[in-house]
């Protein structure tokens, strides 16, 4: 069965930016589909809530002619903004949000604080037939998540798992597929080189399968749960400064990662097969 290649709206970071000349959503949607993906994770960075809601049956009507599924990502503590996206996620016949439980310049939250949160949310998801995928991000331990979650239904509350994201927590690829696979309901892909030196470290992106990532692994556990997994591609592309610059290397870092990635998963899909 072929795999539907998804990236999220930040492989389009510069072409997003504040700059006052970002595309709307309807022209980003035939990009995302000339580039080769099939999937778009349309999140916080592309602004969806300034596309009013009587809009987004259109969008989806778009997204269903050129063979593109739609979902949505935000990053948020507000319970209004939530229920904000939930009514788009409504409109374009989803089922999941992904969601980012940390704002720049904010303490972690704590499990109660996580509870507290998901408490508020839980019977609008039930009610709205919607998972919610929390994303492991830069500040609070995958540990964290996974406690502050076990007591929610794991076909409404679950996981986007990023396996590059946490590296600011010192957590690993392999630590965090295990303490959040078992919930995860789709996954962020993305690939990264650390320099390291006797007193620190930094870590910058690179296309996927061309950096210090472990893809091959993740890819074989992310198999292991799904046999179609809902997959999202993401780059770290480092910024020169000149936007056009940075637009176009943000394109050839997304073509290299999908030519990567199909590249790899019939061999991830041979090796299942042989050990079934």
């Amino acid at each position: 069965m072929p795999i539907a290649i998804g990236a999220t709206t930040y492989v389009f970071r510069y072409l997003l930016d504040g700059s006052g000349s970002a595309p709307p959503l309807m022209e980003l949607l035939g990009m995302a589909r000339a580039a080769g993906l099939e999937r778009l994770q349309i999140c916080e960075n592309a602004r969806p809530l300034d596309l009013a809601l009587p809009e987004w049956p259109s969008l989806r009507k778009k997204g269903d002619q050129l063979g593109l599924e739609l979902s949505l990502g935000c990053m948020t503590l507000d319970r209004q903004v939530v229920d904000r996206y939930l009514d788009r996620v409504e409109a374009v016949c989803g089922s999941l949000l992904r969601i980012v439980l940390e704002r720049d310049g904010e303490r972690p939250l704590t499990v109660a604080q996580i509870r507290s949160f998901l408490d508020r949310l839980i019977r609008s998801l039930e009610r709205r037939s919607i998972r919610l995928a929390i994303e492991n991000h830069f500040d609070i331990p995958s540990r964290i998540l996974a406690e502050a979650v076990c007591e929610y239904p794991p076909e409404r509350v679950g996981f986007c798992v990023d396996i590059a994201n946490s590296l600011r927590n010192f957590e690993d690829t392999e630590t965090v597929v295990g303490l959040l696979g078992e919930r995860a309901f789709c996954y962020h892909l993305k690939d990264y080189v650390v320099c390291g030196t006797n007193v620190g470290f930094s870590v910058t992106g690179a296309p996927l399968g061309e950096g210090q990532a472990h893809i091959t692994w993740a890819l074989k556990h992310i198999f292991e749960r799904s046999e179609s997994p809902e997959i999202y591609l993401e780059t770290w592309t480092p910024s020169t400064g000149d936007r056009q610059t940075d637009i176009y290397a943000d394109a050839r870092w997304l073509e290299r990662s999908i030519a990567n990635l199909r590249a790899r998963l019939p061999l991830i899909k041979q090796t299942k097969s042989r050990k079934s």
